[in-house]
């Protein structure tokens, strides 16, 4: 008998273990499914915000609480910059690289300068976006705001679009927009008159997180289209900055000191020459203005995301397309390469993204794509050409670039039209503290050698100074490495880089 209950102890010891073994083993895997879940991806885009505009970047006295909240939580990138474009309409080329993580030297130009191609020719391209690679990946997709590239590439990148706005630049009150899937295709055309466009953009994106109840990972791509002009900012956001309270930046100028490219494209002649203080306040007021109002939006989409309980799971990015003058070096627009035209914001939150961390690393807006695939553990595309920065955010690297190219010119199909005669361009390296711009227009070539760490506004050029001659020689041949590395077809040996040398080779509009 006691042999039957020795056994019956022996029995039930196992039973124990194995019960216990098996839900250890239930457990982990739980753990590990957890572990392996896909991030989601919030990708915020706003439409010419320079470099610096954050309340908490204290560079610029503009109120951004919203976005200042997104740098204390997250890493940002001091030097973010665009790669430049080959037309006024810079938004696109800068979009386009965006998308595709490719310099816009290699895009088809029918994507960032539609307006010189035929209808059935816009938008067309096969190059691999960021949206299409990962819903091909299992998120889930969706997109709201301005689409800059034509309807293709959002077609095939999202799985649902609200609220779209196809083109460059509209009003601000009675954005026309579209909505899309690819089960409905592309509705008709529809607009709120009474909301300020950001706020549509708004409503959109915190509708799509209130109602998404599926278990895939999302991507959601929410672009607005200010503080683009024109600059109608609400009016209780106007009344937060009186024009004449409005400092003038360091480099501001009644004109600039040389002529170059574009220099009365439309965005220059918004204002009349001489540009006078009063004038530019007022354009300083409105702009910031409009950027706290995106800020209010930006607010209401990160308690959405933090309502629907996913935001410990999300990605969050923050950027925008490019950067404008508004009076410095008495310019208003951004078609040029210095740091006002050139210099975005750039920051990441997320899990196991550093928080309250700024790094002075060199980094693109096009190297969003290879980045959030190195944050999600995606590979990378063969098609993608600039650079991953997820080793500088998780601490890994310091740099993943030691110099930057800014390329920028007319749109050479219009340089040969009597009536617009637009032609000259600029091209710019940076490598460590120093940046040099050669630009050129008609027969001149005019050279400026900046040290953008002790003179950050660009006002004193050092191309004269023999203690820089080793600096600039250095930097001409990082530019001219640069240029061939990235498929530029600027020759610095060619009057006006050699760009404008063939008309018949852009005579695109038929």
């Amino acid at each position: 008998m006691s042999n039957i209950k020795y056994l019956i102890k022996i029995l039930v010891l196992i039973l124990f273990v194995c019960v216990n073994a098996c839900k250890e083993k239930e457990e982990n895997k739980e753990v590990v499914k957890e572990e392996t879940k896909k991030p989601n991806i919030l990708f915020l885009f706003t439409d010419d915000q320079r470099g610096g505009t954050i309340g908490a970047m204290d560079k610029y006295n503009v109120q951004t609480p919203n976005m200042d909240q997104l740098v204390d939580n997250g890493t940002s990138f001091t030097n973010s910059y665009i790669l430049g474009a080959t037309t006024a309409a810079v938004c696109s080329p800068s979009r386009a690289m965006l998308m595709t993580g490719r310099h816009y030297f290699n895009i088809e130009p029918n994507v960032y300068a539609q307006f010189a191609f035929p209808k059935e020719e816009k938008g067309q391209s096969d190059k691999l976006t960021f949206p299409e690679y990962f819903k091909a990946n299992g998120y889930k997709t969706f997109a709201t705001g301005k689409q800059h590239n034509g309807e293709p590439w959002v077609e095939r990148g999202f799985d649902y679009v609200k609220s779209a706005f196809l083109g460059g630049m509209t009003t601000h009150y009675g954005t026309k927009v579209k909505d899309y899937t690819p089960e409905t295709g592309w509705s008709a055309p529809y607009k709120d008159t009474e909301k300020f466009s950001s706020e549509v953009f708004g409503d959109a994106a915190v509708g799509f997180l209130n109602d998404y109840k599926k278990e895939d990972p999302f991507l959601m791509y929410v672009a607005f289209t200010a503080p683009h002009d024109p600059r109608t900012p609400p009016q209780k956001f106007k009344d937060m900055y009186p024009n004449e309270d409005m400092a003038l930046p360091e480099n501001f100028m009644s004109q600039h000191p040389f002529e170059i490219a574009d220099e009365r494209i439309r965005d220059e002649v918004l204002l009349p020459f001489p540009r006078t203080p009063e004038a530019i306040q007022k354009e300083i007021s409105d702009y910031y203005g409009m950027i706290t109002a995106t800020d209010a939006q930006i607010g209401r989409v990160l308690k959405a995301l933090k309502d629907s309980g996913k935001a410990d799971n999300t990605i969050i990015v923050l950027a925008g397309d490019n950067g404008l003058a508004l009076g410095q070096h008495g310019l208003l627009g951004k078609q040029n390469v210095y740091e006002h035209s050139v210099s975005v914001p750039l920051v990441f939150v997320g899990p196991n993204i550093p928080k309250n961390k700024k790094t002075a690393a060199l980094a693109y807006l096009h190297d969003v794509f290879p980045t959030l695939c190195g944050l999600t553990g995606l590979e990378i595309p063969e098609s993608v050409q600039t650079e991953d920065l997820t080793p500088v955010i998780e601490g890994d690297a310091k740099e993943v670039r030691t110099s930057m190219l800014y390329a920028y010119n007319s749109w050479p199909g219009e340089a040969f039209k009597p009536n617009i005669n637009n032609h000259g361009g600029h091209r710019a390296v940076r490598k460590g503290e120093f940046k040099l711009i050669v630009s050129s227009k008609n027969d001149t070539y005019t050279y400026q050698l900046f040290s953008v760490k002790n003179d950050p506004w660009e006002l004193i050029n050092l191309i004269e100074d023999e203690n820089y001659n080793n600096v600039k020689e250095d930097l001409t041949l990082e530019l001219e490495k640069l240029i061939k590395e990235t498929g530029d077809l600027a020759d610095l040996t060619k009057k006006e880089f050699g760009l404008f040398d063939h008309p018949e080779d852009y005579n695109f509009k038929k």
